[in-house]
């Protein structure tokens, strides 16, 4: 019996069907610690890729994969580790979830309805105190060049 608890639990987690309080907490002090490093008049954009039911359209053969994901940090070393978090932790079936835990993280007010899906959004936030942080611009939408969906994540330091 605990071994099909764990197994449903563990595949629940996989799907995005179980709130995970660790990663999420992960999650938003990875995220705070890369928008902190982006220095005044510097701009930096993470962007994870996802896609479900196929591979990138960039990939040798799309149609032998069931998921796929790819993180670009674009060699941005305080980048890396949120590219990382997403890699180990993204949803790729249910990847509007990766858009709403960031949106959550960088508002933490704002909430989404048990059970909402996320298709594509944009929005911007002022991040940090009145004479230093970043704008960032979150970005979630189809990704036409290699197909599946993209999460962006661009801070504009001030």
């Amino acid at each position: 019996m605990i071994v099909a608890r764990t197994v449903i639990a563990g595949l629940a987690s996989c799907l995005g069907l179980l709130s995970r309080p660790a990663a999420a907490s992960d999650l938003c002090s990875t995220l705070d610690a890369f928008i902190k490093s982006v220095a005044p008049n510097e701009s930096r954009t993470v962007s994870f890729h996802t896609s479900w039911g196929s591979g990138f359209k960039d990939d040798d053969d799309p149609s032998t994969s069931m998921a796929a994901k790819r993180c670009d940090h674009g060699g941005y070393g305080p980048a890396k580790p949120l590219c990382a978090f997403l890699m180990e932790n993204g949803a790729t079936e249910f990847a509007g979830n990766n858009a709403k835990d960031v949106i959550s993280c960088l508002s933490s007010a704002t909430r989404f309805a048990p059970g909402a899906t996320l298709d594509g959004i944009a929005m911007s936030f002022s991040y940090g105190t009145a004479s230093r942080g970043s704008n960032v611009e979150v970005t979630f939408s189809d990704d036409k060049a290699i197909g599946g969906m993209v999460l962006k994540i661009e801070a504009d330091g001030y």
